[in-house]
């Protein structure tokens, strides 16, 4: 898996088939019962700050990947309903209005896809202009559907651009689009039913989610290190000077590098195991000992995802099931990896307990952690994910899947580790100003030299402040 900024996506030229919702205004739209989840609500109200704002913003997450021959685009029409049907969040869009965010829904009855040709382009430049103005226009929280899809047809192998708003897919929900629009389509085209189990819908996980938080008050556990995360000074996963100022974003930067080969990983997974972590706390044992080194920082401190699929109905559903939590350990004062990662299972395990306790409930408790976030602005995180877990996953690499990013600003740093079959590769974005592009390329460089070494030697000793690289501006 590829991922790949908009701006530089390049496919190859082909046939354009739009698939359009037809209009079916006036034919059942009506208020849903069920409330937005609290990450839906976030993700809303962030893209309505931003619009307001006007600052350049992107509420989806995109798919592209290649399927064999000439696309039967009616065949393609068809799985693409019966995949809205099966996932009824899909089929939901949000309106604001003074009494606050309201949830819509299209009967499922009413749906009703067609392909409709846009023509022959030759020009990547000119396919990549069509499919990001087809995305910037048509998907986002407040617009139905909240989907789009865009086929690039051609004779021997044809492409798939699907994008969905972020409120109703995450990052293991955009995993599994490729395994299941694949296995819909070949059911179409050999007229057999698909065979797919059913799955749980978000829409009724929302439900239980509301009800969940409504019994979360000052006394639940979890809420306290909540409170004491943000006023011991919140996020520092890179606590090097940055550049920016408060309340202000940039512009985003986006990079991808490669960590591990495939031994390389498998290395570095048993050196965990042997020090009683997983591979998720040995990526944060390596962030924080890249801290220590480069600027003294003596205990790490990040925020980081965490999956809340906590029943087999939600597993193969498309939503956005996941929850920040904070995750915190001391580094100073250990004398290796090994030591590093057993603080970091703990951390991750004490993290994973507060899984049912989302920040945005946390502050309409305390109003006053509001101040530690910026509007407009994606709270920074770190996350690990084995993408060879996905459904089909070792098909990716044949059909050139890609995940493409659009544009957008931030404050802070963001990291996203993925380990899939051929390569384990790390995604960073960071505000573009002069300082963060000084000292971000110094702390990956030096997260890279961690990790070879785990790799290579099996633990990794903590040593002097690293005085080179220390040459880059400490955190303010």
């Amino acid at each position: 898996m590829l991922m790949t900024k908009i701006v530089e996506y390049s496919p190859e030229p082909g046939e354009l088939v739009e698939f359009e919702v037809q209009d079916t205004a006036g034919t059942g739209w009506s208020e849903h019962p069920e409330p937005p989840s609290w990450i839906q609500q976030h993700h809303t109200r962030l893209w309505l700050a931003n619009q307001a704002a006007e600052r350049p913003t992107t509420p989806w997450v995109c798919i592209a990947f290649d399927l064999p021959g000439r696309l039967d685009t009616d065949a393609m029409a068809a799985a693409l309903e019966t995949w809205a049907r099966r996932h009824p969040t899909l089929l939901t869009w949000f309106a604001a209005d003074d009494s606050g965010l309201k949830r819509y829904a299209m009967p499922p009855d009413k749906l009703a896809i067609r392909p409709v040709s846009q023509g022959v382009v030759e020009e990547p430049a000119a396919i990549r202009a069509h499919v990001r103005n087809r995305l910037d226009t048509s998907v986002n929280p407040m617009q139905w559907p909240p989907f789009a899809m865009t086929a690039i047809v051609r004779e021997t192998t044809s492409t798939i651009v699907y994008a969905v708003d972020h409120a109703h897919c995450d990052g293991v929900s955009l995993m599994l689009v490729f395994a299941e629009l694949r296995a819909l389509y070949e059911a179409e085209l050999e007229g057999v039913d698909h065979g797919l189990p059913s799955v749980g819908s978000y829409v009724d996980y929302c439900g239980v989610e509301r009800e969940r938080l409504a019994h979360i008050g000052p006394e639940t556990p979890g809420v306290d290190r909540w409170v004491d995360f943000w006023q011991g000074g919140g996020d520092r996963t890179v606590p090097l000077d940055l550049g920016t100022e408060p309340g202000e974003t940039y512009p985003a930067i986006f990079i991808e590098e490669d960590v591990f080969t495939p031994v390389e990983a498998d290395v570095f997974s048993q050196v965990c195991k042997a020090g009683g972590g997983g591979f998720t706390a040995g990526m944060f044992a390596a962030l924080g000992i890249c801290g220590l080194e480069l600027n003294g920082t003596e205990a790490y401190r990040g925020l980081t995802v965490m999956q809340t699929r906590d029943e087999a109905r939600w597993f193969g559903a498309q939503g956005w099931f996941v929850n920040v939590v904070p995750i915190t350990f001391q580094v100073a004062g250990l004398k290796s990896f090994t030591e590093v990662i057993a603080e970091a299972q703990r951390a991750f395990e004490t993290a994973r307990s507060m899984i049912g306790v989302p920040m945005p409930r946390v502050t309409e408790l305390y109003p006053e952690l509001t101040a530690q976030s910026v509007p407009g602005a994606a709270p920074p995180m770190v996350s690990y994910l084995d993408i060879r877990h996905a459904p089909a996953s070792a098909d990716w690499p044949g059909a050139n899947l890609h995940v493409l990013a659009g544009p957008g600003e931030t404050r802070e740093v963001s990291m996203w580790l993925n380990r899939g079959w051929d390569r384990t590769f790390l995604n960073t974005k960071y505000p573009d100003t002069e300082k963060a592009r000084k000292n971000i390329p110094i702390f990956l460089e030096r997260l890279r030299h961690v990790f070879r070494e785990i790799a290579q030697n099996g633990d990794y000793p903590l040593g002097e402040r690293v005085a080179a690289a220390a040459a880059g501006d400490p955190a303010e």
